[in-house]
C-alpha cells in the first residue's frame, strides 16, 4: 500500500512548481546585450557572416558631421544590432549603440577636432542568448587639416565661434510662403559653412515653428521660405547657429514677422 505524501510536503512542491512557472511567463523580452556581455556570455556562437561600416565620406573637416551605413548581416536569426568604438578592448569607450532593430542602420557620428588618421571598431550582433552572433570589423577616416596656417605647413583648427545676425523683419500674408532672411559671419580661420536654427515665437514667448536650414555658407546673406500658416499676429524669429567645426555662435539675432 502507498503512503500518501504528508499535506506539508504537497504544499512545498506546489509552491516550487508555481515559482518557476511565474518565473518563465514574467522572463522580460531580450535587450540588446552591453559591449561586453555581446562579447563573453550571450553571443557566444560562433560567428559567420558579414558586418561593414561605410562612412559617407573619408577624409572630413575637424568637426564635420557624417554618418556610417552599417550593414549587420550574421547567420543567427532575430533582431540586429552595433557598437561603434573608438579602440580595440574589452569594455571600449563606445562611441554610438543602435539597435536592436533591422539592419541597414545610419549611424551619425561627429568627426574629431584634431587633425589625423582614425580608425573605429565596428561591433554588429545579431539574435538572442544562446543562438545570437557578434563579429567585428573597423572603418577608417581621416580628418584634414584645414589650412590657414602660413609658409610652415601646419593649419590652424577653427576655434573661433560664428555670430548670426537677422538683418530685416518680414511681412506675409496668412496662407502664402514667408521668407526670413539671416546671416551667420564667421572669421577665418573657418570651414565655410554653417548651420542655423531659426525659431518663431508669439507674444507670450513660446516657439510657434522651428525652421532647419541646414548648412550654408558663411559671411553670406541667406533666405529661408515657408508656407505660413501662423495665426494673424506679430511674431518674432531668432537665428542662432553652429559652424561646420562645432563652434556654437555667442549670440542670438531677433527680428520681427508680421502675420497679415
Amino acid at each position: 500500500m502507498i503512503k500518501p505524501r504528508p499535506l506539508h510536503l504537497v504544499a512545498v512542491v506546489a509552491a516550487v512548481a508555481s515559482v518557476a512557472l511565474t518565473a518563465a511567463v514574467a522572463r522580460p523580452a531580450q535587450a540588446l546585450p552591453s559591449y561586453k556581455s555581446a562579447c563573453s556570455t550571450c553571443h557566444s556562437a560562433t560567428p559567420s557572416g558579414t558586418v561593414t561600416g561605410t562612412p559617407s565620406k573619408t577624409t572630413l573637416a575637424p568637426g564635420e558631421a557624417y554618418s556610417v551605413d552599417v550593414a549587420v548581416a550574421l547567420g543567427a536569426s532575430g533582431t540586429s544590432g552595433y557598437w561603434i568604438s573608438s579602440n580595440d578592448v574589452l569594455t571600449p569607450a563606445v562611441s554610438l549603440t543602435g539597435g536592436p532593430g533591422t539592419s541597414p542602420y545610419a549611424a551619425n557620428l561627429t568627426a574629431p577636432a584634431a587633425a589625423g588618421t582614425y580608425t573605429y571598431k565596428l561591433w554588429g550582433a545579431k539574435g538572442t542568448p544562446g543562438s545570437g552572433q557578434a563579429l567585428a570589423s573597423t572603418f577608417q577616416i581621416i580628418v584634414a587639416d584645414n589650412g590657414g596656417g602660413g609658409g610652415g605647413g601646419g593649419g590652424t583648427v577653427d576655434a573661433v565661434a560664428p555670430t548670426t545676425v537677422a538683418p530685416s523683419a518680414a511681412k506675409v500674408v496668412k496662407g502664402r510662403k514667408a521668407t526670413l532672411k539671416y546671416q551667420i559671419n564667421d572669421a577665418a580661420p573657418n570651414l565655410g559653412t554653417a548651420t542655423a536654427v531659426i525659431k518663431i515665437k508669439n507674444k507670450a514667448g513660446k516657439v510657434v515653428k522651428t525652421i532647419k536650414p541646414g548648412a550654408k555658407a558663411v559671411n553670406v546673406l541667406q533666405k529661408t521660405t515657408f508656407t505660413c500658416k501662423l495665426a494673424k499676429g506679430t511674431y518674432k524669429f531668432s537665428v542662432t547657429a553652429t559652424d561646420a567645426a562645432g563652434n556654437a555662435a555667442g549670440n542670438t539675432a531677433v527680428n520681427k514677422l508680421t502675420v497679415k
